[in-house]
């Protein structure tokens, strides 16, 4: 049995200006229909408020038609675990999620905060600087451009997903080639409002679904890794587009030969120390430690 039947996979960027093209926001929305799989959407809004107003859009549709919706984002939705409780005083992903909605400033024009705060949090609540990476034109009280040598940053520097699905980056690094500690602070802090405004008809995977235990919600938000899968590109794409429509297009063909529960299972080999770890604070990848070739 197919688990949905729109499939949104969404780019992320922490550009600090409005931008498309290449390393800014793409939007690809797949439907399942009973004659195949068609896209229905390939967008690039230049600024997050459009994206997530987009989005929310796109997701109020489906609910209005009682289409089940899987929407995935290619960012972190979990720290290493222990940090949550560091920065919240909860070992808990929601309460992480709240503080960044809360402290996140995140402009219509895409400027935002994120170096500052990550420097106050440094200083303010880590045990020793945790974040690192910034532009190399400014800087900032607390924030270091170089991956930091302690020991206690080498202890909390991946989540367990990233061990099992190399070479996935660190949430803590904010700036340079391959980052994506920007993308999570900026992601989560509009994810969170977002579920807030979606209520019960949201969960975010793998925290309140247990992986695949509970499934029930008409929308299922996850965090997707886009370079599991070989993109498939088309004339004049850029990586990004061609990425999110492919990741988009293999999810929807896999849930209609009845395949993409097994994406969302808990994967073989996870103990269960570390799985509480992960459905508590860390989150997973789609697909990462799956016996399915996404190639």
């Amino acid at each position: 049995m197919s688990l949905f039947d729109t499939y949104l996979i969404v780019d992320w960027s922490a550009a600090n200006a409005p931008k498309r093209g290449k390393d800014s926001i793409w939007i690809a929305e797949t439907v399942r229909t009973k004659s195949g799989i068609r896209i229905n959407t390939l967008e690039n809004p230049p600024t997050r408020s459009e994206a997530i107003a987009r989005i929310e859009q796109i997701i109020n549709i489906a609910r209005s038609k009682n289409r089940r919706l899987f929407a995935g984002f290619d960012f972190p939705f979990g720290y290493p675990a222990g940090a949550a409780s560091l920065v919240s005083g909860e070992a808990k992903w929601s309460a992480l999620w709240s503080m960044l909605a809360c402290e996140v400033e995140d402009a219509e024009n895409n400027r935002s905060n994120r170096y500052e705060l990550a420097a106050r949090w440094n200083r303010d609540k880590l045990p020793a600087p945790f974040y690192w990476g910034h532009p190399h034109q400014h800087t900032y009280d607390g924030l270091g451009p170089k991956r930091p040598a302690t020991e206690n940053f080498r202890t909390m520097e991946y989540r367990i997903v990233e061990r099992w699905a190399p070479p996935a980056k660190s949430v803590w690094q904010l700036a340079y080639n391959g980052a994506v500690g920007s993308q999570a602070m900026l992601g989560i802090a509009r994810l969170e409002k977002l579920r807030r405004r979606l209520g019960a008809d949201a969960a975010i995977w793998p925290f309140q679904t247990r992986f695949d235990e509970n499934l029930s919600a008409p929308i299922v938000i996850a965090e997707v890794y886009p370079s599991l899968i070989e993109p498939q590109f088309q004339p004049g794409d850029v990586k990004d587009a061609a990425q999110v429509r492919t990741v988009a297009k293999n999810f929807a063909r896999l849930d209609r030969a009845c395949g993409f529960g097994a994406l969302l299972a808990r994967p073989a080999g996870l103990d269960n120390k570390d799985a509480r770890k992960v459905m508590r604070e860390e989150g997973w990848i789609v697909g990462a430690g799956s016996a399915i070739n996404l190639k």
